[in-house]
C-alpha cells in the first residue's frame, strides 16, 4: 500500500489494528437499540423465573406477595410493618392486607407496637416458620436448576453486573441523560 499516514491519525491506527478493531462512533440510536433489546433480555429472564416460582407458591396456597413476606420474616426476624413495606418495595395499604391475610390464614401475628400503638409488628407463627421453611429449600432446588443453564463464571458476571445496573453510575447517568441524540433533540 502506497498510502503515508503520519502523525496522531497513524498511532492511532496503528494501535487499532493491532487491537483487531477499528474504533468507530457509537450512535445514540445504537445505543438505544442495545439498551432496550438487553432491556427485553433481562424482562423475559426474569419473567421465566417469576412464573416459576409463582406457580410453586400457588403449590403451597400462598401468593407471591405473601411468600414474600414470609420469607423476609423468616431471614430478619419481626418488624413493623411500614419499615417490612420498605424492605420488599411494597405499598402500605398493600403490606396491610398481605399481613391481615396471612395472619387469617395463621402463618403470621400481629401485634401492636410496644411504644407507637400506631404501628403495627409482625412476626412469624409456628405454622408459618415451618410452611416457609418447607419452601425455601425447595425454591433454592428450583433456581439451582434454572441457573444451571450458566456456567459457574457467567453467574457470577450476571450476579455482578445485575447489581451494578441496580446501583447505576450517577455521573454517566447525567451524561447520557443530557447528550443530545442523533436527531439533535436533548
Amino acid at each position: 500500500c502506497g498510502l503515508q499516514l503520519g502523525g496522531r491519525f497513524a498511532r492511532k491506527l496503528s494501535l487499532t489494528s493491532r487491537l483487531g478493531t477499528l474504533n468507530m462512533a457509537e450512535t445514540q440510536k445504537d445505543k438505544t437499540t442495545r439498551a432496550l433489546a438487553t432491556y427485553a433480555s433481562l424482562t423475559r429472564a426474569v419473567h421465566a423465573l417469576d412464573e416459576m416460582l409463582d406457580r410453586q407458591c400457588e403449590g403451597f396456597g400462598l401468593t407471591p406477595s405473601q411468600f414474600r413476606v414470609l420469607e423476609h420474616l423468616f431471614t430478619f426476624g419481626p418488624m413493623a410493618t411500614g419499615e417490612l413495606a420498605g424492605r420488599i418495595m411494597f405499598g402500605e395499604s398493600t403490606i396491610s392486607v398481605v399481613t391481615r391475610n396471612l395472619a387469617s390464614a395463621g402463618l403470621v401475628a400481629r401485634r401492636a407496637h410496644e411504644t407507637d400503638g400506631r404501628k403495627a409488628i409482625v412476626d412469624l407463627t409456628r405454622k408459618g416458620r415451618e410452611l416457609i421453611g418447607k419452601i425455601l429449600p425447595k425454591r433454592a432446588k428450583v433456581l439451582r436448576a434454572k441457573m444451571c443453564a450458566l456456567g459457574k463464571r457467567e453467574e457470577e458476571n450476571l450476579g455482578r453486573l445485575c447489581l451494578k445496573l441496580a446501583d447505576g453510575d450517577p455521573v454517566r447517568f447525567m451524561l447520557e441523560m443530557t447528550a443530545v441524540d442523533d436527531d439533535g433533540e436533548g
